[in-house]
């Protein structure tokens, strides 16, 4: 009979099945509840606990880390470091940013700071940048060239670009931030953010000359 099957899904509404947007918010809540209770243990000392929480953000921390200091040594005594100043500064979060971020302006500070120590400012390691191919290519991925002609154009354009720039394009093209979460892990507001990315995009455009 036409329409039988209606009744039946609207009962299931009414009787509160979660639609998918519920459950990916619940999800969500889930996950930022038991991110809590982590942070919570943590605080008291749990080392277990702080080891979860970080597993989550280790290997993105680390790629940011090696796209601003270009050197694993550096990159790796910064990974260090890192973790050291949050789990030392673990209960003096807020918690009105995400963990996330947060963590990431801590990394951002330590790499600036290890960076302008750096009297050199060595050289670009071959073996980390050719490991960002796919990377950069995304970054390019608008230019009507061949994938190759973009790999190498690109790459060149943004090691021309200023170290803030860099770190914004990263964090935008390569990990999918959106610009306010950028702002939150760089201490800037949102607007100087965005300036940064669409002046980076324009010069390596200008530059590549298309």
């Amino acid at each position: 009979m036409e329409g039988a099957g209606r009744p039946e899904l609207l009962t299931g509404w009414q009787n509160g099945r979660p639609i998918p947007g519920e459950k990916r918010k619940k999800r969500m809540n889930e996950l930022k509840r038991i991110e809590n209770e982590l942070i919570n243990k943590a605080v008291k000392g749990d080392g277990k606990a702080f080891d979860k929480l970080i597993r989550k953000y280790d290997r993105q921390i680390m790629n940011l880390l090696l796209n601003i200091l270009k050197n694993e040594d550096d990159a790796s005594d910064a990974y260090q470091n890192t973790f050291i100043k949050v789990y030392n500064s673990l209960g003096q979060f807020n918690r009105e940013s995400s963990f996330y971020t947060w963590v990431y302006r801590i990394a951002v500070n330590t790499a600036y700071s290890f960076y302008n120590k750096r009297s050199d400012h060595a050289e670009f390691d071959e073996e980390i940048h050719s490991s960002k191919e796919t990377q950069d290519l995304q970054i390019a991925g608008e230019l009507e060239l061949s994938d190759e002609e973009k790999r190498e154009m690109v790459k060149k354009e943004i090691e021309k670009l200023s170290l803030q720039q860099k770190t914004v394009v990263y964090m935008k093209s390569f990990e999918g931030m959106k610009f306010k979460e950028i702002a939150e892990a760089m201490s800037l507001n949102e607007g100087t953010v965005k300036k940064y990315f669409f002046r980076a995009v324009e010069n390596i455009k200008n530059n590549i000359e298309i």
